[in-house]
């Protein structure tokens, strides 16, 4: 998001070059098509504040959230008036800018040599830059930037584990919340599209997920499942599609109170981490950006 929202902001003004280590779009607004069905694996929706954000929304079809959300540790309701998502998965929020932005997929950076002015890739291929913006992680624009890039902003991991239950489930709910200290939160496909095959997706909480990182995948399964069973009620078997790990899933709110990061001279890091762990942070932060280096022609 912070990415596109960046490169938006600056395309008609500059020669933009957009590359993209994975092969789609979205980053963490990430849903992964499997065989038995579409699954959430990363944010599950989000809220938006700006009529800017509110704006580019709506112009990518995102709707609200559909049905009901509950948090099971006030016992209660979850307020989702203000909660957006794409009914064809988050990522499709993003879909329409592959063309318009000529988005390089596949191309991951390993090495910014700022004296030179390059960007080496892990295919060994490199590209010289005039100005050259990151919109990784902040762990990972630190190990890529020559310069040392301090920050306040700390990540926290996530592991989504994707299910289908098959028979005959008795759920009041599209989404629960807070369900005990070691899940966070638990979903359906049908918030975001209720003519989908049913698909389920659980995120453990920050600190079991860095405890259970390495674990194998048949552990974080039962322990999946068990925390399903005790929060859906019926006569159904439940099968395992996937699981998502998320190295870098959450920042910390950042106190340093600047929306991008100026590295070095001609060099920028932009994220949700320069300011929040919201979506709308990472599209103030690139549009922030877009917006400076715009107005000031660096």
């Amino acid at each position: 998001m912070s990415g596109i929202s960046c490169a938006l902001s600056l395309y008609e003004n500059f020669d933009v070059h957009v590359y993209e280590k994975s092969r789609g779009v979205g980053g963490r607004l990430c849903a992964k098509t499997l065989d038995d069905g579409l699954f959430h694996f990363g944010a599950q929706f989000c809220k938006a504040q700006s009529s800017s954000l509110q704006n580019f929304l709506v112009e990518n079809d995102a709707i609200n959230f559909k049905g009901s959300s509950f948090d099971c540790e006030v016992n209660n309701y979850v307020d989702t008036k203000n909660y957006f998502v794409g009914k064809r998965g988050m990522h499709a929020l993003l879909k329409n800018y592959d063309q318009i932005l000529n988005i390089k997929f596949n191309h991951r950076a390993v090495r910014i040599d700022e004296k030179n002015k390059l960007v080496h890739f892990e295919s060994r291929k490199s590209e010289p830059y005039d100005i050259i913006i990151s919109s990784m992680p902040l762990p990972q624009a630190q190990k890529i930037y020559e310069s040392k890039i301090e920050h306040d902003s700390k990540f926290s991991p996530c592991i989504a584990v994707g299910m289908t239950l098959n028979g005959t489930i008795e759920n009041q709910h599209n989404a629960y919340k807070n369900i005990n200290k070691d899940v966070a939160y638990l979903g359906s496909s049908h918030f975001y599209n209720d003519e989908n095959k049913v698909t389920w997706v659980l995120q453990f909480s920050p600190n079991f997920s860095l405890k259970m990182l390495d674990e194998p995948d048949k552990l974080l399964q039962t322990k999946a499942g068990s925390a399903v069973k005790d929060i859906i009620h019926g006569d159904y078997n439940i099968v395992h599609a996937g699981i998502f790990r998320w190295k870098y899933a959450l920042c910390s709110r950042s106190n340093i109170n600047n929306e991008f990061t100026h590295v070095s001279k001609y060099a920028y890091a932009i994220g949700d981490w320069n300011i929040s762990p919201r979506i709308e942070s990472a599209y103030i932060s690139g549009k922030a950006l877009g917006k400076f280096l715009t107005e000031t022609k660096v």
